[in-house]
């Protein structure tokens, strides 16, 4: 059995909520999808590892190349940024199977850095952080700096925040638009980029 695995980490503007309200996968042009996804704008029918329901996806290629048809999916997932969706093909005895999965990574804090600080993107996961900060001694604040539109035609205030880590903040180490995460292990808080596509190819000798 061969199985070929695409994972992607989704950000806000993927999953909707960024402010036009698309979903979508954003694929790099350079990142070959041909072995899951054989032609631009052609159909595959996935499984979904939990409930075993179909989702159906595609590829579109227009100024951005990305995988469309994902909206009713992410909601009932009920994804955040940070989170991952995973696409899979086997294929034993020339016969190809296609499943879809998503990992929630409830315990990751994802931001992004702007000129006024740092807009948090899993607001609704900050509480549980911050508990778990504290249940494991970890030195972290996450003070709040202020609200501000992002644009001048943008209808609500964006909160925003500086992150302290063994009280020093951590704002001068992001670019503009660059998103991080952190997460509590071991007693103390962990930091990471924010990675986005991974593949896996795996051969096998017979069913899994």
């Amino acid at each position: 059995m061969r199985i070929v695995q695409f994972v992607k980490k989704l950000n806000n503007t993927e999953l909707g909520k960024g402010g036009t309200h698309d979903t979508y996968v954003l694929v790099p042009n350079e990142l070959d999808l041909s072995d899951i996804f054989p032609k631009k704008g052609q159909t595959v029918v996935f499984t979904d590892r939990a409930t075993e329901g179909l989702v159906a996806a595609r590829i579109t290629i227009g100024r951005e190349k990305r995988i469309v048809g994902l909206g009713q999916y992410y909601r009932a997932k009920g994804l955040s940024a940070g989170d991952e969706i995973i696409f899979e093909k086997r294929t034993l005895l020339g016969q190809d199977t296609f499943f879809v999965s998503v990992r929630q990574n409830v315990d990751r804090l994802v931001f992004q850095k702007s000129r006024h600080g740092f807009e948090l993107l899993t607001p609704e996961r900050l509480f549980r952080f911050l508990k778990e900060a504290e249940a494991a001694g970890a030195q972290v604040e996450i003070p709040f700096l202020g609200a501000k539109k992002k644009r001048n035609d943008s209808p609500e205030d964006t909160e925003y925040y500086d992150i302290l880590i063994e009280g020093a903040s951590i704002l001068t180490l992001y670019s503009a638009k660059e998103i991080g995460e952190i997460w509590v292990h071991g007693g103390a808080v962990r930091r990471s980029e924010f990675g986005s596509w991974k593949k896996y190819v795996t051969e096998t000798e017979g069913p899994r």
